[in-house]
């Protein structure tokens, strides 16, 4: 990998690292856009949403499984709000079964990581754990400044050229 995919490595990671949260669209079997957010965690460089029957984003997510997740730098901090730093990522969706031990292990991941909230909700049949693999994005620094996510590792990044 050379230091320049390193360093970008390093900026998308960090990126993702700032949020708890993931923004996302996802589409519904009547090809209606909808957007939404979810607390994610991620395991071997995929992510995991937790989320109710009851959202409309889940059938969504369920029904027409693909999603497209935004990680962008906050507004407050960012230079100019034309060119945010941020990261597009298309995913395929696909719902982890109850039982087996990924679902397990990742809820015992999101524990960790947001507290007992998660006791309580494992308690209730309506959640499903989501998982959404990487299968393309984007990252954009600024202006001039974008790049092609084809790995979920990030190791492939190849800047685009504008024509």
């Amino acid at each position: 990998m050379s230091t320049e995919t390193e360093a970008l490595r390093a900026e998308i990671e960090a990126l993702i690292g700032r949020f708890k949260t993931v923004q996302f669209a996802c589409v519904s079997e009547d090809n209606e856009p909808l957007a939404s957010y979810a607390p994610f965690v991620r395991q071997d460089g995929d992510f995991y949403i937790y989320v109710s029957a009851l959202a409309p984003h889940t059938t969504c997510l369920k029904t027409t499984p693909v999603a497209s997740l935004l990680f962008i730098e906050e507004e407050q901090t960012s230079r100019n709000l034309f060119a945010r730093l941020r990261l597009i990522l298309q995913c395929s969706v696909e719902e982890v079964g109850r039982g087996s031990a990924d679902y397990e292990e990742v809820l015992d991941r999101f524990a960790d990581k947001f507290g007992p909230t998660i006791a309580m909700l494992r308690q209730l049949p309506d959640f499903s754990l989501l998982k959404l693999e990487i299968t393309s994005g984007r990252f954009v620094k600024g202006f001039g400044a974008a790049y092609t996510v084809t790995d979920k590792a990030f190791n492939q990044l190849q800047q685009i050229i504008g024509k």
